[in-house]
């Protein structure tokens, strides 16, 4: 009788040591060429459609300045509610008292002066202490609610129908 040996695992065995430096080889060949395939991607598309496609590059150092949202209203402090009432973006109201309001269009900013500061409220609202805003779709509610020394009476209200900038 006969015993026939088996070298099946034999060439895996010989060979597994060679799989973690070929590994690391591979990482070290794919890293760098990841980097620039949004390089090579653009140059592809490039080439069938000119300028179609741009790569941004941001240094670590060099950062990108936030910008403000297109669609956002600067609001300027020093012009009080005539920006408001100027603007067609925005309804004024000189109330001082809690108030009630069934807008037309969404409202998604409100902006309340009281004594010499102003205070900006997104939709859908919120209570800071001081003041509480409700912005819905068809409604919007504001009211003073806190007695403290900082919180003073309410001379006029600014329903925006744009976002209004921090």
């Amino acid at each position: 009788m006969r015993i026939r040996k088996s070298e099946r695992g034999q060439a895996f065995v010989e060979y597994m040591p060679l799989i973690p430096p070929v590994l690391l080889l591979s990482v070290l060949v794919l890293v760098p060429l990841a980097e620039n395939s949004s390089d090579i991607f653009c140059q592809m598309v490039n080439a069938m459609e000119p300028e179609k496609c741009e790569v941004i590059t941001i240094d670590e150092e060099e950062q990108l300045p936030e910008e403000e949202p297109d669609d956002c209203i600067v609001f300027e402090e020093s012009e009080g509610g005539s920006q408001c009432d100027q603007s067609g973006v925005c309804t004024l109201f000189e109330l001082p008292g809690p108030s009630y309001w069934y807008p037309t269009v969404p409202v998604e900013t409100v902006v309340i002066k009281a004594g010499t500061s102003y205070y900006k409220f997104y939709s859908p609202g919120s209570d800071d202490g001081c003041y509480n805003v409700s912005i819905e779709a068809d409604q919007v509610e504001w009211e003073k609610v806190g007695d403290e020394k900082g919180c003073q009476d309410i001379s006029h209200v600014q329903a925006w129908e744009a976002l209004v900038c921090e």
